[in-house]
C-alpha cells in the first residue's frame, strides 16, 4: 500500500480511564465494548497502511459525571497529558485533540487553554453533547470566544443522548444509529445558532461521512427560509455555514456514502479517518482498501491525494496549529 495517508480520526484510551468508567458503571454506556489502546499495535497498523500521522482523541463515553465532578476534571487532564506525552515522544507520527470537562464550562475553558497553550494540543475534541449540553448552546459562548482567539481546530465525536429511553432498540448499540443522529443534531444546533459564522477562526470537522447531514441538507435550508421570516429562527446563512465544515470518512465508507457526502461539500474538505482502535486493524485495512478503490474511479481520482493527506496536511501543518 504505497499511498501517503494522514488519519485525523483515531482514538486513545488508558487503563486509568477504563477504571474510571468502571467505577462510574459506564463501561457499557454505549452498549458497545470498549477496546484497549496499544501504541505499538497502532504504529504497526500505521506502517502497514502507509499512515504517516494519526490524530488522537478520546471517543465515548465522555469522561464527565455529575456525581464525581472533581475526578471527572482530573480524568480529562490525565488523558490530555498522556496524549501530549505520546505526541512529544513521537512527533513524527502523532498529534492529539484535547478532551475538555464539559458541561462545566469554566473548567472546560481552563482545560482548553492549558491543552492548547501548554500541552501543544492540535485542537479540541467535542462530544456532540456533554451530558445533555449540546454544541451551539448559548452557555458555550465564552468557550467559543476562547477557541476563536486561538484559531482552534475542533473535531466532533458523537455521544449518547442523555434522555434516550433504554426501551428503544437503538439505545443498545448506540453507534448503530444514535451516534449518527446525535452528530447531526449537534451540527444543526451549531448552524441554527450561527456559531460557525460568528466564530470564523474555529474549524469544525464532522465525523462518519457527514452523519445524516447529506440527507437533511436541502430540507434544513428549505425550512430555515420559512422559519427565519416568521422570527422562529434567527437570521443565519445555512449554506455558508455548511461550506465551512470539514468531514472525515471514519466508520464504513462506501461509494454511495462518499458521493452522497460530495453533494454537500467539496473534495478539499474531506479527510481520511481510521477509527482505530474501535474499528479493529483488519477491518481498517479492509475499509481502507475499499476506499482506495473508490478513489481510483474517474470522477474521484483527481482528488485522491487531497482526501488521503493533502487536505489534512494543509489544515494541521500549515494553519499555524502546529
Amino acid at each position: 500500500m504505497a499511498n501517503q495517508i494522514i488519519d485525523i480520526h483515531s482514538h486513545f484510551l488508558t487503563s486509568e480511564y477504563l477504571k474510571f468508567l468502571e467505577k462510574q458503571k459506564a463501561l457499557l454506556e454505549d452498549g458497545f465494548p470498549l477496546p484497549k489502546y496499544n501504541n505499538q499495535e497502532h504504529l504497526k497498523l500505521m506502517k502497514g497502511c502507509s499512515i504517516e500521522w494519526s490524530l488522537l482523541s478520546v471517543s465515548s463515553p465522555h469522561p464527565y459525571f455529575k456525581d464525581d465532578i472533581e475526578n471527572s476534571i482530573k480524568m480529562c487532564r490525565h488523558l490530555n497529558e498522556q496524549m501530549a506525552q505520546l505526541k512529544k515522544d513521537d512527533l513524527k507520527h502523532f498529534g492529539f485533540q484535547a478532551c475538555i470537562p464539559l458541561p462545566d464550562v469554566e473548567a472546560a475553558i481552563q482545560e482548553a487553554i492549558y491543552a492548547l497553550d501548554v500541552l501543544d494540543a492540535d485542537g479540541i475534541n467535542f462530544p456532540s453533547n456533554s451530558r445533555g449540553l449540546y454544541l451551539g448552546d448559548p452557555k458555550l459562548e465564552p468557550l467559543m470566544e476562547e477557541l476563536n482567539k486561538r484559531h482552534a481546530i475542533c473535531n466532533i465525536h458523537p455521544h449518547r443522548p442523555a434522555s434516550l429511553s433504554e426501551e428503544v432498540f437503538s439505545a443498545g448499540p448506540v453507534p448503530l444509529f444514535e451516534f449518527i443522529v446525535d452528530t447531526t443534531r449537534a451540527v444543526l444546533n451549531l448552524i441554527r445558532n450561527d456559531v460557525i459564522l460568528r466564530y470564523p477562526n474555529i474549524t469544525w470537522i464532522i465525523p462518519h461521512c457527514g452523519s445524516f447531514l447529506p440527507n437533511i441538507y436541502d430540507r434544513f435550508i428549505g425550512i430555515s427560509k420559512i422559519l427565519i421570516p416568521q422570527k422562529m429562527m434567527e437570521e443565519v446563512d445555512v449554506e455558508a455555514s455548511f461550506k465551512r465544515l470539514y468531514f472525515d470518512i471514519a466508520g464504513n465508507p462506501t461509494p454511495h456514502l462518499l458521493k452522497w457526502l460530495l453533494t454537500i461539500t467539496t473534495p478539499n474538505h474531506i479527510m481520511y479517518g481510521s477509527d482505530f482502535p474501535f474499528t479493529p486493524s483488519k477491518q481498517i485495512e479492509t475499509n481502507l482498501n475499499q476506499f482506495l478503490k473508490m478513489l481510483e474511479e474517474d470522477d474521484l481520482k483527481p482528488y485522491k491525494e487531497m482526501i488521503l493527506y493533502k487536505n489534512a496536511q494543509d489544515l494541521f501543518f500549515k494553519s499555524g496549529s502546529k
